[in-house]
């Protein structure tokens, strides 16, 4: 083995721990009392594409347009998973009440939600580093598929589905309506309400008198399975319609990584509910996340470290494009949407339920324009002026520095418990920050060489 070929592995291991790391840090800042569940995967998409960008190289394909597009992907396969979380432990809990269940169907539905929660995402990850020119027809017919097959598998095979694999939730749903004098059966219900999670909670806590959470869960569990069948359909249609081998691997690839990862860091819940003996400093939800985060990142940076490089292309969509039209709407997807929405939106979210919410807001709306002002006036209003894989390099660290101040220092008081330095998951949030700086310092002083 020569130097350069051992120094080559060392290097691809080390990218692989940053990715398996950024990754931790983006899922669990994403998580419990973090940036909202659909905003917070657009961030996550957002630093791990610009990750990407300065690790495995820059192609043509990569643009502020697409990273926007990529990041805004993420957006779309968010799921719902608050009933889940303890059903491997062989409960399924309602609120007031628990049912038993086998630990089995726990783990299908654990699997469900994790192959479906990154379907177009990774999609558009293989998408930049294959040698297959998209065209925005090959976008529309990805995104219809995979609303399309969804709505149509809640609407049927996914309520067979959820009967055969854990009969007890429409049991436990079945019973709650039958309380309140609905005689229409779950299945009915379902579709009079159809994917309407918003009544599911209303009616529990308005029409039962007491604390119950097994309409959400049924709705939930639906749209679990659905969206696992969804992710099914998209990897199909971009394989054999779209044409695209390596987008469609990538997306597998992303599909597996996540079922996995959400699986496996899911037994946090398990060992706490075995009674094992754990530390204050140990909460099971915020360790599932970082390390969801931290298997999902870690196999897939791994598999695309791994690839072969495919012919370098150019993307032909927005070529299409009057100049004036791409360069607003680039800026607009770019700037607005992705640094934009970024700086502001944790301020929002963490200063929700603050007397001072209008003013932090205000402030933090003056800094992105800042921001974004400076940023296009220095490397132009589509960043023409620089190389992106310059950009990436810069923006990751940034990106990275003001999250973590906004996730251990911004907020309200409730957020006190939950960004504890002695916490675990606070101390793999610390750790990963740190070294994911440090590496793109590296990386920074590599480029200027």
């Amino acid at each position: 083995m020569t130097k350069n070929t051992s120094q080559s592995k060392i290097n691809n291991v080390i990218t692989v721990i940053i990715g398996a790391m950024l990754m931790g840090f983006l899922w669990r800042v994403r998580g419990t009392h973090g940036w909202g569940s659909s905003w917070g995967l657009l961030n996550a998409g957002i630093v791990f594409v610009l990750f990407l960008a300065v690790a495995i190289g820059e192609r043509k394909k990569m643009n502020l347009a697409w990273t926007s597009l990529t990041a805004l992907s993420f957006m779309l396969t968010v799921p719902a998973w608050g009933t889940l979380l303890n059903q491997m432990s062989g409960t399924l809990a309602l609120g007031d009440y628990s049912v038993a269940i086998s630990p089995w169907s726990g783990v299908f539905m654990m699997l469900c939600l994790g192959f479906g929660v990154a379907s177009i995402f990774g999609i558009m990850l293989g998408r930049a580093y294959s040698d297959k020119q998209w065209k925005l027809w090959h976008v529309i017919v990805l995104i219809a598929v995979f609303y399309a097959v969804g709505y149509l598998a809640k609407a049927t095979v996914s309520h067979l589905i959820l009967q055969a694999i854990q009969p007890q939730a429409a049991e436990a749903l079945a019973a709650d309506l039958k309380a309140v004098g609905i005689n229409d059966g779950v299945y009915k219900t379902y579709m009079q309400h159809f994917d309407n999670d918003a009544w599911a909670k209303k009616f529990t806590q308005e029409a039962l008198g007491r604390i119950s959470v097994a309409g959400r869960n049924y709705f939930q569990s639906i749209m679990t399975i659905s969206s696992a069948i969804s992710a099914v359909a998209v990897l199909i249609t971009t394989r054999f319609v779209i044409k695209d081998k390596r987008a469609a691997l990538t997306g597998t690839v992303t599909c597996f990584a996540f079922a996995i990862a959400i699986t496996l860091a899911d037994l946090f819940f398990w060992f706490e509910s075995k009674g094992y003996a754990v530390p204050d400093t140990y909460a099971p939800w915020s360790l599932w996340e970082y390390f969801t985060g931290f298997i999902a990142g870690g196999i897939i940076t791994a598999f695309l470290v791994s690839l072969k490089k495919k012919d370098d292309v150019t993307e032909p969509v927005f070529d299409k494009l009057p100049l004036k039209a791409r360069n607003v709407l680039t800026f607009l997807l770019g700037f607005i949407g992705v640094i934009g929405v970024s700086i502001v939106r944790p301020v929002l979210e963490r200063f929700d339920h603050s007397d001072n919410m209008i003013i932090y807001t205000i402030i933090s709306v003056i800094a992105a324009l800042a921001i974004i002002i400076v940023i296009a006036k220095k490397y132009g209003f589509t960043l023409e002026k620089i190389p992106y894989k310059n950009y990436c390099a810069v923006a990751l660290p940034c990106f990275v520095i003001f999250i973590f101040i906004a996730y251990m220092f911004i907020g309200c008081a409730e957020y006190q418990n939950y960004t504890s330095i002695g916490m675990i998951h606070n101390i793999l949030v610390t750790v990963s920050a740190a070294l994911i700086i440090l590496w793109s310092a590296v990386q920074i002083k590599k480029i200027k060489k």
